[in-house]
């Protein structure tokens, strides 16, 4: 396996980035306190960057004031540290105006996909420049096919970024470490966050990512991979992430992949409730095979960190 690339220049678009969830209170509505707690207690475990509003935060089942509401929430609970809000859609007029309201409500930066179903893919870098200049704010591309549908060759992809001016992607099409290689071959310089629920974090990272972009809930646990492989020591990096490894996979389980993360979140302390609006909550036997994994690897769900 080729060498570590040596860890990149610090900056905003790399490191350790925590996908947020939305949080619910038995009801169903938003609970707001839960969320800036989540938002303190992720940075306190390492997170050097937050994304809400994608995929597992649930914006499709948000209304337009309850998307206003989180993302003040956790801009304000973050204090500074970086925050960039979800704009996906299917139209790029819906995904201009959600720039607008996550610039109005505090945010970084902004992350789109592809529009679902899309078949023609040669229409994507116009899609993206569209957003990334009647929007201003920064733009990460997504390259999602699992929630998109759309497989987006290396070279589009390439030329997306060059269009819309910008060099920072969130890549989840796997094999994720062989398109990592393949896009920065063609776009030397770009910023790669792996995602997945962190899965290939270890092979992302050596294959030149700038840090991992998920939702897994022990985010202090990639950010050690990180750290160390960047440090130069691959062994100990790789025992990190393999010693882990079960959990990561656990959680990521399609479908179900949310209400084990909250879950696990609630037993960490820093939620109320681990209702989601989207899909159900764990049955009793997944709860009881979360536990045997628990206690397989010896984790105690409590609020401090995983890991030093």
């Amino acid at each position: 396996m080729p060498a570590a690339p040596a860890a990149p220049a610090p900056g905003p678009f790399l490191g350790t980035w925590y996908v947020m969830p939305t949080t619910f209170g038995p009801d169903g509505s938003l609970d707001l306190t839960s969320q800036r707690a989540l938002t303190e207690a992720v940075l306190e475990w390492g997170a050097e960057g937050l994304t809400v509003l994608g995929v597992m935060g649930e914006a499709t089942a948000l209304e337009g004031g309850e998307r206003a509401a989180v993302i003040r929430a956790v801009v304000t609970a973050a204090a500074g540290i970086p925050v960039a809000v979800g704009v996906s859609s299917s139209a790029r007029h819906t995904s201009v105006e959600l720039v607008r309201q996550a610039e109005a409500c505090g945010a970084q930066a902004v992350m789109a996909a592809a529009p679902p179903l899309l078949r023609n893919v040669d229409a994507l870098p116009g899609f993206f420049t569209h957003i990334a200049e009647r929007g201003g704010l920064p733009l990460i591309v997504q390259d999602e096919p699992a929630a998109t549908g759309v497989l987006i060759p290396v070279s589009v992809l390439a030329e997306c970024l060059r269009a819309a001016g910008t060099s920072v992607v969130k890549l989840e099409d796997p094999p994720t470490p062989a398109k990592i290689s393949a896009l920065l071959g063609r776009a030397p310089g770009t910023s790669i966050f792996g995602g997945l629920g962190g899965a290939a974090s270890y092979f992302e990272l050596s294959r030149g990512a700038v840090g991992t972009m998920t939702g897994f809930s022990y985010p202090e646990v990639l950010r050690q991979v990180r750290t160390t492989l960047a440090a130069g020591d691959r062994t100990a990096a790789y025992a990190t992430f393999s010693r882990y490894l079960p959990l990561i996979a656990f959680e990521a389980q399609p479908g179900v992949g949310l209400g084990i993360r909250k879950e696990l979140l609630r037993r960490r302390g820093v939620i109320a409730c681990g209702l989601t609006r989207v899909g159900d909550a764990p049955s009793a036997q997944l709860l009881a095979e979360l536990a045997w994994v628990l206690d397989a690897l010896a984790v105690q769900p409590a609020s401090k960190p995983l890991v030093p």
